[in-house]
């Protein structure tokens, strides 16, 4: 492969895989620190709100929250759940950056390597 069609075929794969991975770290679940009505059987006399802490997924940033009494509570799901997009956006890209940066790493380390395996030879 060339290098002109290697670098945005390198750049696409990246984006797929940095997508598959922000999807992925919706598994990283965590609560809180924002509270979310649960009930409203709380209280000495029973009718005042019950609060939790928010369940959330993702990683580094969380973009999937928890919506009780919509979804199956205490469980994320994509098609019941809010989702913060910006923050997709943003893990998207944090995954997308991190692989280039490990592309170029081992790009960098295999032409050293040549290089010195060229100078030996001479």
């Amino acid at each position: 492969m060339t290098t002109r069609t290697s670098n945005p075929l390198r750049a696409s794969l990246a984006l797929v895989l940095a997508f598959t991975l922000a999807v992925l770290s919706s598994f990283v679940q965590g609560e809180g620190p924002e509270l979310e009505s649960y009930g409203n059987l709380c209280g000495p006399a029973a009718n005042e709100s019950c609060y939790k802490p928010a369940l959330k997924g993702g990683f580094p940033l969380a973009y999937l929250i928890d919506t009780p009494g919509v979804s199956v509570e205490r469980q994320l799901s994509f098609g019941e759940d809010t989702l913060h997009p910006i923050a997709l956006v943003v893990d998207i890209a944090i995954y997308w950056a991190a692989i280039m940066l490990a592309i170029w790493f081992v790009k960098r380390q295999s032409a050293s390597a040549k290089h010195s395996a060229n100078l030996g030879e001479a």
